[in-house]
């Protein structure tokens, strides 16, 4: 592991530092490389987004709607990972009602795919790619989008910020909101305890945080730049948010 976490602290391979009373209590599969890569991989992600969303940062989840500003009769573009999951389908379809739409873009096995088999990105990135979800949609067919644990797989926010907007009605809405596994607030909290640090870096002995993408929230605003009214950025417990309002 190397990069922007390693650089500040940490960074080893706790597994190097087996003990037999290790092996005593979990048995020599311990040291196989191959069998800590499935359970690693399984720790730090399996059923992760959902238990995050809908107990950890359900809160964020009820801000969005109300960023959104959802209401009876509203069509939504939602990209996200874990949508149905998360909840986010459900409750967004529920603020709509009958005469509403929400339609989603399920991005999960896509994400997966690019992080673990280090797809390059146009903009030097792994684990992004260009979106191209807005691209037969037709100019302000939605009242609102939704990018809700997606931000960081695209590729090129300038240009996806113009396409994002172009679909949607002036006067509303745009969210972005993120559980990021990056970052400079991410980095702090990881090195801020020495359990944490051991975890993370057992957890992550086969991904490369190299390999993990990240748009910070000012590199957003940066690409939405003068396309919305008021642009915001909220940090909370490690979900980065972006918010603004199509001219």
């Amino acid at each position: 592991m190397s990069g922007e976490i390693r650089s500040s602290f940490g960074g080893g391979n706790p597994w190097d530092y087996i003990q037999p009373w290790d092996e005593e209590l979990f048995g020599k599969d311990v040291y196989d490389s191959g069998q800590r890569a499935k359970w690693e991989l399984a720790l730090s992600i399996a059923g992760g987004l959902p238990y995050i969303w809908r107990e950890l940062a359900r809160p964020i989840s009820e801000i969005v709607y109300g960023l959104l500003e959802l209401r009876a009769g509203d069509r939504v573009l939602l990209i996200g990972e874990g949508i149905e999951p998360s909840g986010w389908l459900e409750d967004m379809r529920d603020l709509v009602g009958p005469g509403g739409a929400v339609d989603p873009v399920e991005i999960i096995h896509d994400g997966r795919k690019a992080v673990m088999g280090r797809v390059p990105g146009r903009n030097g990135q792994t684990g992004c790619w260009r979106w191209s979800y807005a691209d037969s949609l037709a100019d302000e067919s939605y009242d609102c989008v939704a990018v809700l644990q997606a931000t960081q797989h695209c590729d090129d926010w300038g240009e996806t910020a113009t396409d994002l907007l172009r679909v949607m009605k002036s006067g509303r809405r745009i969210v972005l909101a993120e559980s990021v596994l990056k970052g400079p607030s991410f980095t702090a909290r990881i090195n801020a305890d020495v359990h944490l640090r051991q975890w993370f870096d057992k957890m992550f002995e086969h991904i490369r945080v190299e390999d993990i993408p990240y748009w910070s929230g000012e590199e957003i605003r940066d690409a939405f730049g003068d396309k919305v009214a008021s642009p915001q950025l909220l940090e909370w417990r490690g979900i980065e948010m972006f918010w603004g309002r199509k001219k």
